[in-house]
């Protein structure tokens, strides 16, 4: 068993250095599929990061009566800080949403002096842990419309933004299909080409009786090692991506955003180096059957 393995091993090492450069063609189209593929688990993977994590802070505020007393304000806030999906509550009173109206708009100050301290409402600023829509209005009607006159919580919006990312997680799984699909047929055809320089050797070794395992199996060692080529390429091109995309929105944008974009762990490494290995013997196995069927 040994000596057949060392015999497989043997002839792949040899056909990788008599066919170079097709191999090299190959690792190469692997290569660039498995970078494709890397940057589409890293846009999935910040996106759910992101997602999770405002997913953890919807906010929701519930503004009372004008008419409802001070005291009875604090104990609604007290009933509500109870309430498990609740992460914390805040009471803003009326005087503290005015100055924080006027420091957010000044040129509002003179207007809200006329109309009154107490113009705008005192209100609870909730924050749920609970991210969908449904909850969310589970939530909202649990509230006593005698104590608040509006709840705010932009429904329509987390609604939307909800659907829209589930559409772009399918638009997202559809892409990485296709990119795996096409780049299944270029490395087919590549390795089909080296397959073909060696016809004549493949075909007398089919007529002295060489099983298909036997002519097949260098080819998927070859399609192994081509494909563990590629996806190293690929992770190296991948955090070289990574680094200079930081750095440049960086300094290009003062966003708190790009602090929180994450290369891809572990896992999502291994998940990498297993498309790029599934790619090359997926492709080797394809091409060396279609030759067979052809020689049969």
């Amino acid at each position: 068993m040994t000596q057949r393995l060392q015999l497989v091993f043997r002839r792949a090492l040899r056909s990788l250095w008599e066919n170079a450069y097709l191999n090299a063609v190959s690792a190469g189209v692997i290569a660039a599929t498995t970078l494709l593929f890397g940057v589409y688990l890293s846009v999935q993977f910040n996106v759910n990061n992101m997602v999770d994590t405002w997913d953890k802070d919807v906010h929701l505020s519930a503004y009372f009566h004008p008419d409802v007393p001070e005291q009875r304000r604090f104990n609604v806030r007290d009933e509500i800080a109870a309430h498990p999906e609740v992460i914390k509550v805040r009471y803003v009173s009326s005087d503290a949403a005015n100055l924080w109206m006027q420091a957010r708009m000044p040129a509002m100050e003179t207007v809200l002096a006329e109309l009154g301290s107490d113009t705008l409402p005192a209100s609870l600023e909730i924050s749920l842990s609970a991210a969908r829509a449904n909850d969310i209005d589970a939530f909202a009607g649990t509230l006593s419309v005698t104590d608040f006159s509006d709840i705010d919580y932009g429904q329509e919006w987390i609604e939307k933004f909800q659907g829209f990312l589930s559409l772009l997680k399918l638009l997202g799984a559809v892409m990485g299909s296709l990119i795996l699909i096409a780049a299944l047929f270029l490395v087919m055809n590549t390795v089909h080409l080296v397959v073909y320089n060696r016809k004549n050797e493949l075909e007398i070794q089919k007529l002295v009786g060489a099983t298909d395992g036997y002519i097949t199996a260098p080819f998927l060692v070859e399609g192994l090692i081509q494909g563990l080529l590629g996806a190293m390429f690929a992770f190296i091109g991948l955090a070289a991506v990574h680094r200079l995309l930081v750095a440049r929105l960086k300094d290009t944008f003062e966003l708190a955003i790009t602090a929180e974009l994450q290369f891809l762990p572990g896992p999502y490494i291994a998940m990498l180096f297993v498309a790029g290995s599934l790619l090359g013997v997926g492709a080797a196995f394809l091409a060396v059957n279609r030759f067979l069927a052809k020689v049969t």
